[in-house]
């Protein structure tokens, strides 16, 4: 039981770091397709000067909402996963019937 509950704390812990890689390219994207008047030489890095407060703060935003949304998707994805793999449910999770 052990060795399970280990196997599906790294097959979680990747599938979520996968998912943050993903989600950060994506919301980096529609960032820049959505802040088309922002010049294309200014740098991308919130925490620089130049990087206006209010695109700062809409950066903020989606970052946490997209970030939010990858976790939940990469954890639903995991446990997909492991139950197509194993036949059961991930460690911890406790299979309830629908009503």
């Amino acid at each position: 039981m052990q060795n399970r509950e280990r196997t599906w704390k790294l097959v979680s812990t990747l599938s979520g770091m996968l998912g943050a890689v993903i989600a950060k390219k994506i919301i980096k994207a529609v960032y820049w397709a959505v802040r088309k008047d922002t010049d294309p030489d200014s740098p991308f890095e919130p925490a620089d000067r130049r990087f206006s407060l209010g695109n700062a703060l809409l950066w903020a935003v989606a970052a946490g909402v997209g970030l939010g949304v990858a976790k939940v998707v990469s954890n639903r994805v995991a446990a997909i996963g492991w139950e197509v793999a194993t036949g059961t449910p991930p460690p911890g999770i406790d299979e309830k019937p629908t009503p």
